[in-house]
């Protein structure tokens, strides 16, 4: 543990910061979490820590030990740690790690992401993936899955759940049908069909798309034309994206079960 960093304008702290965007997450190849919970998860899942920042109070507190983390360990000021928090009521720790998890190839139960750009949202379907067995969890053109914001709503599944990326969903969807799956896109057209008439089972793959667009058309298309829709009660016109991929998912997980 070293002297207690009191400067908002101290070197590290501001480069730190810059963990915020994207562009130096992926320079630096690092990117950053905060809190207990989380920061707990990450020893459980064997996350590569680089640097730890503590305030005083959690420094003090009973929470996990921090003697056994191999890495360096700063404390710092609550208005240093002011400026590196986004939690509005924050437990007082704050991690950076190396941003070195290995893509697989897709694999098992599959689930496609398209253009899913809230990252609450994201965050909420790794969640769900991960508590409903899905295998591999595929995006195309999504928010940045390091994004703190994905992280905190993930609860720690980011860290064990197995993310995959393409940059040519129409390929990837052929891959797919090339590989036995059956590929559903959860979109309203003329060729819908509900969820209840979907023959499920572990090479079952669902698409969600875009919070306020949708699947582009090409998509759906790509997928033989047939896409689903969730039957509701009542008037209510669309679900929260995460929210349908959820229903999605737990469907897929009785196949598993």
């Amino acid at each position: 543990m070293t002297d207690i960093i009191s400067s908002r304008n101290n070197k590290l702290i501001i480069e730190t910061a810059k963990l915020k965007d994207k562009k130096y997450r992926d320079l630096q190849g690092l990117y950053c979490f905060e809190g207990r919970k989380l920061f707990e998860e990450a020893l459980q899942s064997e996350i590569t820590l680089k640097t730890v920042f503590v305030t005083e109070k959690y420094q003090k507190s009973h929470f996990t030990p921090l003697d056994s983390i191999k890495c360096p360990i700063y404390t710092v000021t609550d208005t240093v740690y002011e400026k590196l928090s986004l939690d509005k009521a924050p437990d007082g720790i704050f991690c950076i790690a190396e941003k070195n998890k290995a893509e697989t190839k897709n694999q098992g139960t599959c689930f496609i992401l398209c253009s899913v750009r809230d990252p609450g949202n994201l965050g909420t379907c790794i969640r769900s993936a991960k508590a409903f067995g899905i295998d591999t969890l595929i995006l195309f053109d999504c928010a940045d899955e390091y994004n703190q914001k994905v992280i905190r709503a993930s609860m720690g599944a980011f860290f064990r759940q197995n993310i995959t990326h393409t940059k040519d969903i129409l390929s990837t969807v052929s891959q797919l049908y090339a590989e036995g799956y059956s590929v559903f896109p959860s979109a309203l057209s003329k060729n819908s069909i509900t969820l209840n008439n979907v023959s499920i089972n572990k090479k079952t793959v669902f698409i969600v798309g875009n919070e306020g667009h949708g699947i582009p058309k090409e998509v759906i298309d790509a997928c033989k034309g047939t896409s689903v829709i969730i039957p509701m009660i009542g008037d209510t016109e669309s679900l929260n994206a995460s929210v349908a991929a959820s229903v999605l998912m737990w469907e897929i997980s009785k196949t598993l079960q």
